[in-house]
């Protein structure tokens, strides 16, 4: 018997459930994983836009880890906005000190309408400290571009950078193509010796938390012992079928949405 597999989700807490700790919890279990969370922020926020954002005191955050740490195993551990260089400091310090598996890094930099999310004097700190923790680290083109220290403009350029990201410690790098123009959404995966490219047509709509999504479906995947390979592959199918039923909550952007709640159905 298998048993529950368990995956520990650290972000911030998103009060229109577009995005974070919300989306992270409806993907885990849909995919068949039990949520464990970590607060790392609390954001006031809605389809228009972030409001404010107020990082969690660290203690918080570590006694959080810990308390979870002390009373289960964990399977797989998603890492999202974390909002200040303390809670970077001390999320590594845990995952580190616990020797944590299937570690999936999404980096939440700033908000799509350009909140910033995490302070910039973390960014160092989360390079240093917590990327050679990550089985996989998954930035969009502005994340990306930060992490390798380059604007963005290509494909080459995005192999390029994930040259330069898997260089700071990470087993593997996924760098989103989202962003870019063209009517293709091309990411590029990087294990330290091969490209692969994933390509498909670009969907329409504007939809919010596909990057925290597709980082807690790898996590959920790798939990159930898939190959990162698979895991990336499988999370990316699972994203375009929540973005292509997307729906309009709000008055602005649309979001994804559990399937028990989907109204086309």
């Amino acid at each position: 018997m298998k048993g529950i597999r368990k995956v520990m989700a650290i972000a911030g807490s998103d009060s229109s459930s577009g995005a974070g700790l919300q989306v992270d919890i409806f993907t885990l279990v849909e995919l068949s994983t039990f949520p464990f969370t970590v607060v790392t922020a609390v954001t006031a926020q809605n389809s228009l836009g972030v409001r404010i954002v107020q990082p969690v005191p660290s203690k918080v955050v570590k006694e959080q880890m810990k308390a979870v740490f002390a009373d289960c195993e964990v399977d797989a551990v998603k890492v999202g906005m974390l909002g200040a260089r303390e809670n970077v400091a001390v999320v590594a310090e845990l995952l580190g000190e616990t020797g944590s598996s299937n570690v999936v890094v999404d980096p939440v930099f700033e908000s799509t309408d350009g909140i910033p999310l995490l302070e910039t004097s973390a960014i160092p700190v989360f390079k240093n400290l917590l990327l050679p923790l990550a089985t996989v680290v998954t930035p969009n083109i502005l994340e990306a571009s930060a992490l390798a220290g380059f604007s963005i403009g290509g494909v080459a350029d995005m192999k390029r950078a994930a040259k330069g990201i898997k260089a700071l410690g990470p087993q593997n790098v996924l760098v989103k193509g989202g962003h870019l123009g063209g009517d293709k959404c091309i990411d590029v995966f990087f294990d330290g010796e091969s490209f692969f490219e994933f390509s498909i047509n670009k969907l329409s709509g504007n939809v919010r938390g596909t990057g925290c999504l597709l980082s807690s479906a790898i996590a959920a995947h790798l939990a159930h012992g898939k190959s990162i390979c698979k895991a990336v592959e499988l999370a990316r199918k699972y994203v375009v079928e929540k973005i292509e039923r997307a729906y309009p909550l709000g008055g602005g952007r649309s979001q994804t949405i559990p399937s028990s709640v989907d109204p086309y159905e």
